[in-house]
């Protein structure tokens, strides 16, 4: 006999095979979970030898790419400390980084508390390890670009230098600072 309905009641349908969609993704993720895992423990593993095979070549390596990185912002820290020296390296700081006014309003402030400090500031050496492990140097980059370099030597003050942005590569001239901290 001849059906002439369209509608077959689900008979005859074909029934789905395979994972179900969230089967699907929970294996995905799973994929992904293991190779990030297979990656951070090679890496660890690769990092613990060279350790083990030249530890003092791995410092000296870690520390050479972190002098490479912070010479630019020290080097700049240290023409600053040189201004703060002398009366006439004072005024052109001042003159030159006008965010100084915020706490001296006058050329004749910044001066008078320069003249405070200017004896005892001591000279800045060239940037070593020594220097970075054990002299109290800070170097601080923040999110809005500004960079602060520290340095508190055993004999005299500690100075603060903030610059209004990091160094660009391949960038010269002075960089515009917009806070100085002195401190005894």
């Amino acid at each position: 006999m001849v059906d002439s309905s369209w509608d077959n009641s689900g008979q005859g349908a074909p029934a789905k095979t395979g994972l179900p969609l969230w089967g699907k993704i929970g294996l995905g993720c799973g994929v992904a979970f293991l190779i990030l895992m297979g990656t951070c423990v090679g890496g660890a593993a690769f990092v613990r030898h060279r350790l083990q095979k030249d530890p003092e070549g791995f410092k000296n390596k870690v520390v050479g790419f972190a002098l490479d990185k912070m010479k630019p912002d020290w080097d700049d820290f240290r023409t600053v400390v040189g201004q703060l020296r002398t009366p006439e390296g004072c005024r052109g700081l001042y003159a030159g980084s006008p965010e100084l006014a915020k706490t001296w309003p006058t050329e004749a402030d910044f001066l008078a508390a320069a003249a405070k400090w200017q004896g005892d500031l001591a000279p800045t050496p060239e940037l070593t390890p020594d220097l970075m492990e054990h002299h109290g140097l800070h170097i601080n980059r923040d999110f809005s670009g500004k960079v602060t370099v520290g340095w508190s030597p055993r004999p005299g003050p500690a100075v603060y230098v903030t610059f209004a942005r990091a160094r660009k590569r391949g960038e010269q001239g002075p960089r515009q600072v917009v806070d100085l901290d002195v401190r005894r």
